[in-house]
């Protein structure tokens, strides 16, 4: 069970449905501020009581042999029936490590245990029945939250009204927007909106200093990314009343890493019987619908990942949606002659049956998409499927969209959702300087890459879905009903997953962004061609450093360092 700080107590999704230091981290120093603060971080060195002493900086970020950095879709165009090279391997992220060994895919028995702290019931509201003031509130609530956030980390004390006249440096906390619902952002057209408790609720237009700078962006950026709905703070001055004119522009402090006490680590890493590893590696296979080409409901490319399977035996299958796809060809024409929870129940529950008899150690999670017809909630964030009516086996749970939950005491977090899409979409790139307050910071050219800054925005922002408002719908995005009200169940919550999973129609890639692993396994179906899925090794953390860390250094939380002992393979159906 995993026990990371700051999180409430897991609950059982059962009821519910090598040895290296922790790299050095480093803490931006509050302009003007006399004190600084501790500037590294060991493996352990976290107060018995379970929280960390201090917010944590990010952490390495790396490309590895991925995606172009425009992230571009692919367009393969061979039916799924004639592809070749199966099984083929597109990328890896730590290659270098070894996959499981046939010898290690021999038992039955469930090897793993798997918590959330997901409570499906809150995602059962009423859709479409939001109140202006209960929206008002929850965007404001938002805004002061992040000041919350930049007080803590910055150490700042005070911040102004970016909407009051003043003829000094003031530091404002706000929302990004254009200037409509319907606009895109542009230099001369980005507004700030505060929330009634900094600013009055008041919105502002900016104007960026020629010389501006960002600061906690990763060194060597060459500026800032910013979309409809991103939270920052901007430092400036409205000496005329009518607009706010930026000098500084201040980036969302990291998120905190997860911690779990070495000793119940090396438990369910090490130790022997159920629910234990025993030593050996962790399995997990990720993928995402369409499950069926768009000239039949046959679902031949889910058979093919579930024959994959059960020939590897993972430890946890996990499963996102569309499965039975609205935007289908042939149901949107009505060629169908079954209802949704019939083909459910013949071509994805039976199948699933089928894994599970085959190989009953495995773990099958399902995730819905706003497009599944078998699930009557169709609004952000989304309820779990409902397993009354659709035939699912024990041995499958269901989990809501998006959802966060862990594998021993590795945390993944995932979204059916294309919001790596819409940031690119929604984006404009502001260049400009760098603010450090460290000399001789050394610059990666990782750091310039399209497709880590989109995913630097989601951990940033502590957010699966930080666009707002939605964008509308277009001939290759699904339109987004965002319930705003319901915010909280789209936070990524006060400690980040070690892994993220967010399936897009870019082109698959791996990315390693502030020590966390992010993932889109694209889709398991393009059209008629085959598509790909993501295959996760998680290796062990060195028993004798867990052994040493429980005993002589007093069982303290560490972090789980899931970006240098998990390999991810994307792999062709």
């Amino acid at each position: 069970m995993n026990t990371s700080v700051k999180k409430a107590a897991p609950i059982s999704l059962d009821s519910l449905l090598d040895d290296v230091s922790t790299p050095k981290r480093h803490r931006p120093i509050a302009p003007g501020s006399s004190t600084g603060r501790a500037s590294n971080l060991s493996s352990s060195p976290v107060p018995l009581n379970g929280t960390p002493s201090r917010p944590i900086a990010p952490g390495p970020s790396r490309l590895h042999n991925s995606s172009p950095a425009n992230g571009s879709p692919s367009t393969p165009s061979v039916p799924f029936a004639s592809r070749a090279n199966k099984l083929a391997v597109q990328e890896s992220l730590n290659g270098d490590l070894d996959l499981p060994t046939s010898s290690q895919r021999i038992g039955d028995k469930p090897r793993v245990l798997l918590s959330s702290t997901t409570d499906p019931s809150k995602y059962n509201y009423r859709i479409a029945y939001e109140k202006p003031m209960e929206r008002s509130e929850a965007l404001d609530k938002q805004i002061d939250e992040a000041a919350e956030a930049f007080r803590d980390y910055y150490g700042l004390d005070d911040f102004g009204d970016p909407g009051a006249q003043s003829q000094e440096d003031i530091m404002a906390i706000g929302r990004l927007c254009p200037e409509s619902d319907n606009a895109k952002m542009t230099e001369t057209s980005t507004w700030l909106e505060s929330s009634r408790m900094l600013g009055s609720g008041s919105r502002v237009l900016l104007k960026f200093d020629a010389d501006m700078k960002v600061r906690n962006a990763p060194p060597g950026s060459g500026g800032m990314g910013m979309f409809a709905g991103c939270l920052v703070g901007v430092k400036g001055r409205n000496g005329g009343g009518k607009l706010f004119a930026v000098n500084e522009i201040w980036m969302m402090p990291p998120i905190d890493p997860s911690y779990t006490r070495p000793s119940e680590i090396l438990d369910r890493e090490h130790g022997e019987g159920i629910k234990k590893l025993g030593g050996n590696p962790m399995s997990v296979i990720v993928a995402a619908g369409p499950y069926t080409v768009d000239s039949d409901l046959e679902y031949a490319p889910l058979g093919a990942l579930l024959e994959n399977a059960e020939a590897e035996r993972p430890d946890v299958l996990v499963l996102l949606g569309p499965f039975v796809d609205a935007e289908h060809p042939l149901i949107k024409v009505g060629d169908v002659d079954q209802s949704p929870e019939d083909l459910f129940r013949s071509q994805i529950s039976a199948r699933l049956a089928t894994l599970l008899r085959a190989s009953p150690r495995t773990n099958v999670i399902l995730i819905p998409n706003g497009r599944d017809m078998t699930n009557a909630h169709v609004a952000y964030p989304q309820s779990p499927f409902s397993k009354e009516g659709l035939g699912l086996p024990k041995g499958v749970r269901c989990l809501p969209n998006p959802t966060t939950f862990s594998i021993n005491e590795v945390v993944f977090a995932m979204t059916s959702v294309d919001v790596l899409f819409s940031l690119r979409n929604q984006e404009f790139f502001r260049k400009c300087g760098e603010a450090h307050d460290e000399e001789n910071v050394v610059e990666d050219p990782s750091n310039k890459d399209v497709m880590a800054r989109t995913c630097r925005h989601l951990l940033r922002q502590r957010s699966f879905y930080p666009i707002f408002p939605a964008p509308l719908g277009s001939k290759t995005l699904s339109p987004l009903n965002l319930d705003i009200t319901h915010n909280e169940l789209i936070k990524m919550g006060t400690s980040g997953a070690d892994v993220v999973i967010l399936p897009s129609m870019l082109k698959h890639f791996t990315r390693i962004v502030d020590s966390t692993i992010m993932v889109n396994p694209s889709f398991l179906t393009r059209g008629e061609s085959a598509g790909t899925f993501a295959r996760f090794t998680v290796h062990p953390m060195a028993k004798s450093e867990l052994e040493q860390l429980s005993t002589d250094g007093g069982d303290e939380m560490m972090e789980h360092r899931v970006y240098e002992r998990c390999r991810v393979d994307i792999v062709k159906v």
